[in-house]
C-alpha cells in the first residue's frame, strides 16, 4: 500500500473516530429527552421486531426527535461498519509486513 494511501486511511479513522463520539453524545441527549420506556419501544422498532399493521402503526406515531434518534442509530450503525472495515484494512496490511 502506498504512503499516500496509509495516510488516506489514517484519516478516515480519526474522523471515523470523531463522528461516532459525536454521534454517541446525540444519541445520549436524545435518549434523554425521549425517557428509557419509549427508547425501548423504538429500539424493537429498529431491531425489527415489530410487524405488519404494528409496525405501520408505530411508523405513523414517530414525533420528529424519535426520527432524529432513528436516525442517529443509522449513523452510528454506518460509522461503526466504516471504521472495521478500515481497521480490518490496517491489519491485512500489517500482515503483510
Amino acid at each position: 500500500m502506498k504512503p499516500d494511501d496509509v495516510e488516506f486511511l489514517s484519516g478516515m479513522v480519526l474522523q471515523l473516530d470523531t463522528t461516532i463520539r459525536k454521534l454517541v453524545i446525540e444519541e445520549q441527549e436524545l435518549v434523554h429527552k425521549l425517557g428509557e420506556t419509549r427508547v425501548a419501544e423504538l429500539r424493537e422498532f429498529w431491531d425489527g421486531e415489530l410487524i405488519g399493521e404494528e409496525e405501520a402503526e408505530f411508523k405513523r406515531t414517530l414525533d420528529y426527535w424519535e426520527k432524529i434518534l432513528i436516525r442517529t442509530w443509522a449513523h452510528l450503525n454506518r460509522a461503526h461498519k466504516s471504521r472495521a472495515t478500515v481497521g480490518q484494512t490496517f491489519m491485512k496490511l500489517n500482515s503483510k509486513l
